[in-house]
């Protein structure tokens, strides 16, 4: 920060003060709200429809919104929907849920960049700080709750967010960024578009982040707290349209690298049976990289075809995520405008995933803290899908959408079918009322089928420090019996608003999600090298099924052309269930999925004071859980109340000027934790940073 603020000063004291004619008042002052009507999304039906009219819980983050939060990442931009859990366990890990339990490994939560999955199958999970896409080429971020499967497949099954970046003619132009922070934040941006010709667009962009793994003042951290995490980012996009063709191809990648101190326990040279720590600085590091291609034709008759081609390769050499992949997505998706008063979508998928998990010797199987072992370490997962959605108008208030997919796995060599039903109904020019039902089915991994999770216990002996011996290990193996989790929801919902002045959404739902996953203990293997507790050995197995039954409301109000108000909250109660030998003696494994927080608001305020400056505020809150003492009286298993306010504010001398912003993070509750005690999460506190940004784009107009 000690580099920004002379500048900041500087560009203060010796620039005159210009008047509010020099700005362009459209752009840089209130952004009208758009209409329900006039607001586009895509992710719930894959074609253009109005917000309005779609029969599903559908909210936007729009572009504005991310900017004016100050956020710096996709994960803490989420926190400003409706319906989402997002909890962070430090300065760059997040857990993030819809409607379901927030757990370090959730596989119910589609996430993706225009339309291209980000979710890793070598872990079931989403890296939230992995995610290829700089925030100032978000268009908007679409997030709709529910069960998607039927458009986008597997793992859509709670919800789906899809982040779409913005055209290469609307991506920045000519602006340089820098953002000084404490903790160590930096960040370094590039943005720029230009045109190629009459009928192409070509933009890019350059990130660089440099910060500390944690923000905490806990004393386990503090003798690391001079490592670093860097990131680079980096995307392009040409954009060509002509006529009926449309034709967009992207490029572009993440690489993390961070700094971790790392232990192996290896056999003592001198004491019989004993293990000595060998502690050391390493570095992980963590990359995705990406190419691809839209094209899209539209014929006379309206009818349209979109063709989707994209490329993936993701790396890790972390010891619990030791994988790498090649996945290629190929999606074709035809739409018939008018077939008898309706509209019918056809579909096909094909994904084919070359999988590398890592190699372990019987050395680093004992001697490494955890890890995860297969007997099969390559393996090419092979998906193919059919699909087809049917929009079919009873009146002129009522429509009615069926549609199912077919998708087949190798993995398991089943296919299994995920269908939806849909029904809005126009109670006015600016009402409607939908109802939906669906069933989705969460992708097959190969973590639970065919690996084994080891983690390995050691202590000291004493009197003789830092000498260690093997305690034992604790092993989860997979399952391959076990049947497919699959997701059944009902909704019902409403829509509400005022031309561009206010927007309301109202939505409740009931969910069974059937055969969670559970880890049943099957043998204790005493002495197991040694090993003074032995080995501890368990499996996969789906005895659990929940209910959960919530709903959402959201409100988006504009009570003065420079003032908008965004605020919601939502409800969810889980309900667990059990059945089977892990639940002959103890209702634990069920009251665990019970343990989740049922309250969750959210609001933010954005006032455009005039042409120079800008404010916005944020605030943040989660209930605490309350455990069921079935399933433990210890408070450090409870998730604890959070409320986090964030606050920015913006200033620019004239239109030529680099626009100075001042922001701060979880301003309120500084040292504070979102996730339980029991999950080994770390405080976060309080974050302020300076952006200073130059477009000097404006200055060539």
């Amino acid at each position: 920060m000690r580099n920004i603020l002379p500048f900041a000063v500087l560009s203060a004291v010796s620039l005159s003060y210009p008047s509010f004619a020099e700005f362009d008042l459209e752009s840089l002052l209130a952004m009208p709200l758009d209409s329900l009507a006039d607001t586009k999304v895509v992710s719930a039906t894959r074609n253009a429809q109005s917000l309005s009219d779609v029969a599903a819980s559908v909210y936007v983050i729009s572009a504005k919104e991310i900017e004016r939060s100050g956020v710096r990442s996709v994960a803490d931009a989420l926190a400003l929907a409706p319906g989402l859990h997002v909890a962070k366990f430090s300065n760059y890990d997040w857990g993030i849920t819809a409607r379901g339990q927030n757990k370090p490994l959730s596989n119910t939560l589609l996430v993706m960049v225009d339309g291209r999955s980000v979710f890793n199958p070598m872990f079931s999970g989403v890296d939230w700080d992995l995610i290829p896409i700089s925030l100032a080429n978000i268009a908007q971020i679409e997030v709709v709750l529910g069960p998607v499967g039927t458009i986008w497949g597997g793992n859509a099954t709670n919800g789906v967010i899809n982040i779409i970046s913005k055209e290469a003619e609307k991506a920045p132009k000519g602006k340089l960024t820098v953002k000084e922070g404490n903790y160590n934040y930096s960040e370094y941006q590039f943005h720029d578009s230009t045109a190629i010709g009459d009928y192409a667009h070509l933009s890019g962009y350059l990130e660089y982040v440099d910060h500390m793994p944690w923000t905490s003042e806990q004393e386990i951290v503090q003798s690391q707290q001079h490592y670093n995490v860097n990131t680079e980012r980096f995307g392009t996009r040409l954009d060509y349209q002509k006529f009926a063709n449309t034709l967009s191809v992207q490029a572009g990648g993440i690489r993390s690298r961070e700094d971790y101190m790392w232990v192996e326990y290896l056999p003592h040279p001198t004491i019989a049976g004993a293990y000595s720590g060998d502690f050391y600085d390493t570095e992980m590091t963590m990359q995705e990289y990406f190419a691809g291609l839209q094209h899209i034709y539209d014929f006379q008759d309206g009818d349209s075809w979109d063709n989707k081609v994209w490329l993936t390769y993701s790396d890790n050499d972390g010891p619990d995520r030791n994988a790498s992949f090649w996945r290629f997505d190929l999606d074709s998706h035809y739409t018939i405008a008018e077939l008898w008063g309706t509209q019918l979508s056809l579909g096909s998928n094909i994904r084919i995933i070359d999988e590398q998990l890592g190699k372990y010797s019987a050395v680093d199987q004992y001697s490494m803290t955890y890890l995860r072992v297969t007997d099969e370490h390559d393996f090419l997962s092979q998906s193919y899908a059919l699909y087809a959605n049917w929009e079919i108008p009873l009146d002129d208030k009522t429509h009615l959408t069926v549609g199912n997919r077919w998708q087949y796995h190798n993995l398991t060599d089943e296919i299994y079918a995920q269908p939806q039903v849909r029904l809005s109904y126009q109670l006015s020019d600016e009402q409607r009322l939908w109802a939906g039902w669906g069933l989705s089915v969460v992708t097959p991994s190969r973590l639970e089928m065919e690996t084994t999770f080891q983690r390995n216990y050691y202590g000291y002996i004493k009197p003789v420090d830092d000498v260690f011996y093997y305690v034992g290990s604790d092993l989860l193996a997979g399952n391959d019996n076990m049947d497919v989790e699959k997701i059944e929801t009902f909704e019902l919902g409403y829509r509400l608003w005022k031309g561009n002045a206010m927007q309301l959404s109202i939505s409740t739902y009931y969910s069974r999600h059937d055969n969670i996953r559970a880890g049943l203990f099957l043998e204790k293997i005493p002495n197991h090298n040694g090993a003074s507790n032995g080995l501890f050995f368990s499996q996969y197995d789906d005895p659990l099924w929940s209910e959960t039954m919530g709903g959402e409301v959201a409100l988006k109000w504009q009570p003065l052309p420079d003032v908008q108000l965004n605020t919601n909250y939502s409800y969810k109660r889980i309900v667990g269930h059990c059945k089977g030998a892990l639940c002959a003696g103890s209702d634990a494994a069920k009251r665990q999925l019970e343990n989740q927080p049922n309250h969750f608001f959210n609001a933010q305020v954005i006032w455009d004071i005039n042409p120079q400056w800008w404010v916005s505020s944020t605030l943040h809150y989660v209930s605490k859980s309350s455990p069921h003492p079935d399933y433990t009286t210890k408070d450090g298993y409870a998730w604890p109340e959070v409320v986090n306010v964030d606050a920015s504010a913006s200033w620019q001398m004239h239109k030529r000027a680099p626009r100075i912003s001042a922001s701060v993070e979880n301003l309120t509750t500084d040292q504070s934790k979102e996730f339980p005690d029991s999950l080994g999460a770390f405080q976060n506190g309080t974050q302020y940073w300076l952006t200073l940004e130059w477009t000097y784009g404006a200055a060539q107009e």
